[in-house]
């Protein structure tokens, strides 16, 4: 009979216990927990609407109101955090939702906002007809259509936080054909690169004389600007594996290409008419083929802030574009 009376107020003790005890994280359980003592978690944001490469700083409503903090920002940088005051950048246009859970000694609370944070696009030169920051996406910013293709991932950057890598493919803009006829026109993008075939970097229009619109790194290094009749090579070489800025600029009578933001040559034309021939949308990372292959002579390297404009750039405005 003792026996029978011990052991019931052992498991009586014990029961109290569990239902006292903290749980794994070392915080009460928060089933019958007066709410007034559990966490506020709304917050607030310094703003909710921002252009690309803005960043946002994020805070609690309430000073010291946990004692563990846990942000989620769906597409921003970071994508998590444990401090109570963010900062976070966004490189990506969209709409995105912010979430935060914060526990104290009771309990947690969590308050999440659909929809809370608009980003916009950077405001662009109205010249450019394609842009691609290669900021984690592979979205295109200015034509109104879609890159389509792929890229072999991301690294460190040059412009923002990131580049895209390229291992053997490419990307196109549907639906776009680049600047045509003789046309002003400017391609200016960063480069990475050791490799010692040719590669494209951008082309557009079908093959033939005059038609061809084609910017290559060349097997020895040189960077060429060629439109299938006519072209020329730099005598600065850009397959080194260190971070390259080139461009060239057509202004209907005159070509010149750049290294580094530095003009390397100037060449008189006038026959150029890219896509007499025939039209064919931009591919980006090779040199395209005739069938819309984008694994012809493709790039082997990283790029970053690509940029086509429909008119050419000043050596000046190269060189801010090359960071000199």
């Amino acid at each position: 009979y003792t026996t029978v009376k011990l052991s019931l107020l052992a498991l009586t003790v014990i029961g109290v216990f569990i239902a006292c005890s903290p749980n794994e994280n070392g915080y009460r359980n928060e089933s019958n927990v007066d709410p007034s003592l559990l966490p506020n978690a709304d917050f607030a944001a310094s703003s909710t609407s921002i252009f690309q490469f803005e960043t946002i700083s994020f805070s609690p409503a309430t000073v010291n109101e946990g004692d563990l903090y846990t942000w989620t920002f769906s597409g921003g940088s970071p994508g998590t955090s444990t401090a109570a005051n963010v900062d976070v950048k966004y490189t990506v246009k969209g709409t995105y939702p912010v979430s935060l859970k914060i526990r104290n000694q009771y309990g947690a609370q969590e308050e999440t906002k659909e929809g809370f944070i608009t980003v916009e696009g950077e405001p662009l030169d109205p010249a450019i007809e394609v842009r691609i920051n290669f900021e984690q996406s592979i979205f295109e910013e200015a034509s109104g259509t879609t890159a389509t293709g792929s890229i072999s991932g991301y690294e460190a950057g040059v412009v923002n936080d990131f580049a895209g890598t390229f291992d053997g493919s490419g990307i196109t803009i549907d639906g776009y054909n680049g600047i045509t006829g003789n046309n002003p026109r400017t391609v200016a993008v960063w480069i990475k690169t050791t490799n010692t075939s040719r590669q494209g970097v951008a082309t557009w229009g079908n093959a033939g004389t005059f038609s061809r619109n084609t910017f290559v790194v060349n097997g020895n290094g040189t960077v060429r600007f060629e439109y299938q009749g006519g072209g020329q090579n730099t005598t600065i070489t850009a397959n080194d594996g260190v971070w390259h800025h080139i461009a060239y600029t057509y202004d209907g009578a005159e070509i010149k290409v750049y290294v580094d933001g530095v003009l390397d040559f100037t060449r008189p034309e006038t026959k150029i008419n890219t896509g007499v021939t025939g039209d064919r949308q931009i591919t980006i990372g090779s040199e395209g083929s005739a069938d819309g292959s984008l694994t012809f002579r493709p790039f082997s390297g990283a790029m970053d802030d690509f940029r086509l404009y429909n008119r050419a750039l000043s050596a000046g405005e190269i060189a801010d574009l090359a960071g000199l």
